[in-house]
């Protein structure tokens, strides 16, 4: 495989960095018990070997605030008032692996709740990119208890217990949820590269009672290889395989279901949001927005680069926008009229000079206020933070005592 040699000298030094304060004993797990009465974070709550943070201010909100690093095997949960109440680390299951556990998140299906999060095994090719991390949903019940793994089942695209890319996933109920994936393979429809060309395309596949009821190639719409940006990732339209023969030209990072049942997707190395239609098996693309093929009339300012992380809201729709474009972070969110292809932007937020090179995410919880996280921050060491931006009031920020420790994201649930 070609690579990068700056980027491999990079992940070098990167993963050196990590390993250097990380016990190798091999899959050594630590849980936490729920608590609903701490008045700080207690031995009891906090699991050996989780990254150190610092709370700084406190909310009333009454739900839990989910917590996951991306090169290490921890998640936490915090309460409203930044007090750690779970919390699970685990050792790499071999030394020399980095492996960490994505999307740290709740669900709720007919009133009984379920945790999950996304488990890099180690056991799989990533295809030398430091933004897929291969593995398995972990599901637990309400009491954090592992309930089952779930991989891709076979497809004319995969083959069953393939495994899963750890950005997102939707879980509709116990056994039926979408999920996605990063295929490596030589297309032949690359406009100028007809003779072949490897890439890593999108695959999203929705599962019930396993089976594929639905699912989507990106591949099959050669309209997107031209969408591909450089911002983020400089070989991402590599299509003549120079570089790399394994260029990662979408990056699918978020999904969310609208109120249409139709599925919003955020690609990062497109800078755009696409929304996929759930009921057909082609001509699956309902609408671009942002990017190089907008189709709501966007301004420049007012389109995103980068993005991580989309959530929807009725006709709102909220990114993460990481600016890789100007290298300024910001919260971006679009009213969007679909059925007249026109979006109007209704708040950019942008931060005292921050910038993440990568992950993160933006959550609206209730009017102004907005739970933030910095995900690859490069101009400090905060985590994520609770912000009311009608009055710029910051009312609690998690910051990493190691700005090595590569943080995912942050979300929120009542």
């Amino acid at each position: 495989m070609k690579r990068n040699p700056a980027i491999t000298l990079f992940l070098s030094l990167f993963v050196a960095a990590l390993l250097f304060g990380c016990s190798t004993n091999p899959a050594q797990s630590s849980v936490t018990s729920p608590s609903s009465s701490q008045q700080g974070a207690s031995e009891s709550v906090v699991a050996k070997g989780l990254p150190a943070i610092h709370v700084e201010g406190s909310t009333d909100l009454p739900g839990n605030f989910y917590l996951s690093w991306v090169y290490s095997r921890d998640i936490a949960m915090l309460d409203g008032k930044g007090n750690i109440v779970w919390s699970k680390h685990e050792d790499q299951p071999a030394e020399g692996l980095t492996t960490g556990w994505w999307d740290f998140k709740k669900h709720v299906v007919d009133g009984k709740t379920y945790y999950s999060y996304h488990d890099q095994t180690g056991a799989y090719d990533s295809y030398g990119l430091t933004g897929y991390a291969p593995g398995e949903r972990v599901i637990l019940d309400e009491n954090f208890n592992e309930v089952k793994r779930i991989k891709f089942e076979a497809s004319d695209v995969v083959a069953k217990g393939d495994p899963l890319d750890g950005h997102d996933f939707l879980m509709i109920d116990l056994d039926h949820y979408i999920l996605s994936g990063y295929i490596h393979e030589e297309v032949h429809n690359v406009p100028g590269h007809e003779s072949g060309s490897k890439v890593v395309y999108s695959y999203l596949q929705e599962v019930k009672d396993g089976k594929v009821v639905w699912d989507w190639r990106s591949a099959d719409y050669p309209e997107l290889y031209g969408l591909t940006v450089t911002d983020g990732t400089p070989d991402a339209n590599d299509y003549s395989n120079q570089q790399t023969d394994a260029p990662d030209i979408m990056h699918f990072n978020a999904m969310r279901l609208d109120d249409n049942g139709n599925l919003v997707c955020s690609f990062r190395n497109l800078s755009t949001v696409l929304c996929l239609d759930r009921t057909k098996d082609k001509d699956q693309i309902l609408w671009k927005l942002s990017g190089g093929a907008d189709e709501f009339g966007l301004a420049d300012y007012q389109k995103s680069s980068c993005q991580h992380y989309v959530t929807v809201d009725g006709n709102r729709v909220t990114v993460y926008d990481n600016g890789n474009k100007n290298q300024l972070s910001r919260v971006v969110t679009w009213q969007v009229d679909a059925s007249a292809k026109k979006a109007e932007t209704v708040d950019i937020h942008s931060f005292n000079n921050k910038f993440s090179t990568a992950c993160g995410s933006a959550q609206r919880v209730d009017g102004s206020l907005y739970v933030v996280s910095f995900g690859a921050a490069t101009k400090d060491n905060e985590y994520m933070a609770v912000i009311d931006f009608a009055t710029g009031e910051k009312l609690l920020s998690v910051k990493l005592d190691n700005p090595q420790d590569f943080t995912y994201r942050c979300t929120y649930f009542e």
